[in-house]
């Protein structure tokens, strides 16, 4: 009876690090601000300007300048796609909103390079696959994006983040907080 209650004890404390053994995180391999407005920034047209490089990332719709933020993630070889879980994790915003705010997240489609995307260009918005709540300045939490998973093609996950309140900013993967998918 004893050597039952050590094996069980053991096999329990054991229990969710093998749980845990099929969550995969990887971080968004590109990313960018897309501006689209029809503003003068410096003789370019604010839409014409790339910002694949900057350290934030913006999300904003209620503005003149409406920006949205464009993310990428290459899927790990061997993920069944047809079972697995995904979910987009965001950082804590470097600003945010004085309320409450809501970021939509859609499927991103079609191709892109981060050192040239801008608003003049056609990446096609897909379906609407989650949101979130979020507060001020704290961490949003998940999105369930598993849809944008299971609709992916070239091993690659393309997502649109939009932002229902005024202008937001994350950290961009060029500060090495990159945004997180999820895959379990």
């Amino acid at each position: 009876m004893r050597a039952f209650r050590f094996n069980t004890l053991y096999l329990l404390c054991l229990l969710p690090f093998a749980a845990g053994a099929n969550v995969v995180d990887v971080g968004a391999y590109k990313d960018a601000t897309v501006v689209y407005n029809t503003d003068d920034c410096d003789g370019t047209p604010c839409a014409f300007i790339n910002h694949g490089s900057d350290t934030t990332l913006t999300a904003s719709v209620q503005s003149a300048s409406v920006q949205r933020i464009l993310l990428a993630f290459a899927l790990p070889s061997g993920i069944n796609l047809a079972t697995a879980k995904c979910q987009l994790q965001m950082q804590r915003p470097v600003q945010a909103p004085s309320g409450k705010y809501t970021l939509v997240v859609s499927e991103a489609l079609g191709d892109w390079d981060e050192e040239e995307v801008n608003g003049s260009d056609k990446i096609d918005t897909g379906n609407q696959v989650g949101s979130v709540s979020a507060v001020k300045n704290e961490r949003p939490g998940v999105v369930d994006v598993t849809g944008a998973c299971r609709n992916s093609k070239d091993g690659q996950v393309g997502l649109w983040v939009d932002s229902s309140g005024p202008e937001v900013s994350f950290p961009s993967r060029d500060t090495g907080a990159a945004a997180q998918l999820r895959i379990f």
